[in-house]
């Protein structure tokens, strides 16, 4: 191997690196540090978003949500007694549904407004952590209510403002006999995204009164879980543990398509990105295949010294992998340095366009990175058997040269 080593080492100093061979040897490690330095940042990007999925979107809305059919549930500690019995189960809370519309002035918009309890929501959401101002959400009381921050713009509505909001009369789903009432809205929430759209918090008993619910009564039933991306497995198990029969809703039902959509990405990704790898992997063959024209003379030398055919192909792939090598550092010290920055360099690009195009579509308002370690363990490993398999080939044929042949000439 020591041997094959410093050949190598001869091979590159020799006058191949200034020749057609040195140049496609450098395009190609050029064309793999590029490959795997954008694939970092991909993946870290990716990662990002599932991240920020988790800890802000999935943070605020219901992991699980049961729900009964026909009639109101009743008695809710003896619902939350049974379902924290379960492993998965971390918090429970009720709620109570209406779908309503919300107007000030001439304009009005549809909204899907949810009774609370402020202190047991706090223990199945995070949602009290976007609201201003905070105490708006700890105390929110009879005749308040709670707007998405987008929804209180376009409504042109400022907390302290009261709020027009018609209801269809209870047991009717018609707007044909409407219950108006009018509300103080003491506080905002941003979430990000269409959710602040369609974002309507009123207190448990406010709703209660208005679907004409006894104390006890309310709809459903909001459960935190352990491992949120595990939610739609534990959901009927958990369920089972009601006496009441009830529809099972998880969060992928109302966010799965985003999650499905950055896992595809992901793939998508993967897939595109160690194509260009590939490609730029396979041209070390090319680059080889002329060394190896190159350095018939060289070889054909090193043959009737007593070179074995293990040796010269050692040491083709061995200069192979060292190109490799180059290009893979380079390209993981730039993918790296790109995701560490890719935040600051989003917020940079937005405020010169004057337009954070993220705000208006999806739930943050930058771009997140995470690095993780089996990324770039996996990324690393492939691109070496890539180039470990590109040298095969002009490595063989190197091994096959005749000395006679080549130096009878």
């Amino acid at each position: 191997m020591s041997l094959s080593i410093y050949l190598v080492k001869g091979f590159r100093r020799g006058k191949g690196e200034q020749s057609v061979s040195g140049f496609f040897n450098k395009s190609s490690t050029i064309g793999i540090s590029l490959g795997v330095s954008v694939l970092i940042l991909a993946l870290s990007v990716i990662n990002g978003f599932e991240l920020a999925l988790k800890d802000r979107l999935l943070s605020v809305i219901p992991h699980i949500e049961y729900y009964a059919p026909s009639k109101p549930l009743d008695n809710f500690a003896h619902h939350q007694t049974k379902l924290l019995t379960h492993a998965e189960v971390k918090a429970v809370a009720p709620y109570i549904k209406l779908n309503a519309m919300v107007s000030h002035q001439s304009k009005m918009h549809g909204v899907v407004l949810k009774g609370i309890d402020s202190m047991r929501e706090q223990s199945v959401s995070k949602s009290s952590e976007y609201v201003v101002p905070a105490q708006s959400f700890n105390h929110l009381d009879e005749g308040e209510i709670i707007l998405g921050e987008a929804l209180a713009q376009q409504l042109e509505l400022t907390v302290g403002d009261k709020v027009n909001v018609l209801l269809p009369e209870p047991g009717t789903q018609s707007l044909a006999s409407i219950n108006r009432i009018s509300l103080t809205l003491v506080g905002t929430i941003n979430l990000g995204g269409q959710l602040d759209m369609n974002f309507g918090q009123i207190s448990l008993r406010q709703a209660q009164k208005l679907k004409q619910f006894s104390d006890s009564q309310f709809d459903g039933l909001q459960v935190k879980v352990a491992d949120v991306f595990a939610a739609r497995q534990s959901a009927l198990a958990i369920g089972q543990l009601l006496d009441e029969l009830v529809y099972i809703e998880t969060w992928y039902r109302s966010q799965g398509n985003l999650y499905q959509d950055i896992q595809m990405v992901r793939l998508i990704v993967y897939i595109t990105v160690f194509l260009i790898v590939a490609v730029a992997s396979f041209n070390i063959v090319s680059t080889l295949v002329m060394e190896v024209k190159e350095k018939q003379s060289s070889i054909a030398i090193l043959k009737t010294m007593g070179a074995t055919d293990g040796t010269i192909i050692r040491c083709f792939i061995l200069q192979g992998v060292h190109q490799a090598a180059i290009g893979l550092g380079l390209g993981l010290a730039l993918g790296i340095l790109l995701s560490l920055s890719i935040s600051d360099i989003y917020l940079f690009t937005s405020e010169i366009m004057g337009k954070n195009v993220l705000s208006g579509v999806y739930f943050i308002d930058y771009l997140p990175s995470e690095i993780k370690i089996q990324d770039l363990a996996i990324t690393a490993g492939i691109t070496f058997v890539m180039a470990i398999l590109a040298c095969i080939y002009p490595a063989i044929k190197a091994s096959k040269t005749d000395p006679a042949k080549i130096l009878g000439h």
